[in-house]
């Protein structure tokens, strides 16, 4: 309990709304649905990853990077992605976002989810709402922030006023720099 009250005030109301039931199972939910979409694009995207990894490893250069991020509740995140080779390759496997696909194994895994706050690095302070839920591969910050101070509020609006319809929302809509909707 001392964790809790160590919180700042917003913090703590983000944590009571989703301790309670309804939103306990809206959680569960989420996380079933990223798990089932994960394993979906995994099975059916299979041999594209193997035929990056067989390119990048004919490449003769390292064929993954790993970066350290915080997670929820301050957990340490390592997120593999496609290392970027030089050329023609690179430039492709940049364009149709291949370099990200091992990131699916994270959100399989449960470290990561398809719709979130941002992951950020460890170096990075971790305060406020956004430490209640997983980081997410999308969410309102790469969507509309235009800087850090912009995205760190976005993260905690998101965890404060989740929802399953606003993931879908945010899942689906393809314009990066739509006016952000407002609640009241």
């Amino acid at each position: 309990m001392e964790r809790a009250q160590e919180r700042p005030p917003d913090v703590l109301r983000a944590a009571e709304r989703l301790r309670r039931p309804h939103a306990r199972m809206r959680l569960g939910l989420k996380r079933a649905l990223d798990l089932v979409m994960a394993l979906a694009m995994l099975a059916a995207l299979a041999p594209v990853l193997v035929l990056v990894t067989l390119l990048l490893l004919s490449s003769n250069q390292g064929w993954v990077e790993a970066r350290e991020r915080v997670g929820r509740d301050g957990s340490r995140l390592r997120l593999w992605r496609f290392h970027r080779p030089p050329g023609a390759l690179g430039a492709a496997l940049e364009r149709i976002g291949a370099r990200e696909l091992p990131l699916l194994f994270a959100v399989a895994g449960g470290g990561l989810s398809f719709v979130g706050p941002r992951a950020l690095p460890t170096d990075e302070g971790f305060e406020g709402a956004r430490r209640l839920m997983a980081p997410g591969l999308i969410g309102p910050a790469q969507r509309w922030a235009a800087n850090a101070e912009t995205a760190a509020q976005l993260d905690d609006a998101y965890v404060e006023e989740w929802s399953l319809a606003g993931d879908f929302k945010l899942l689906f809509s393809f314009s990066r720099r739509r006016p952000l909707p407002v609640r009241r």
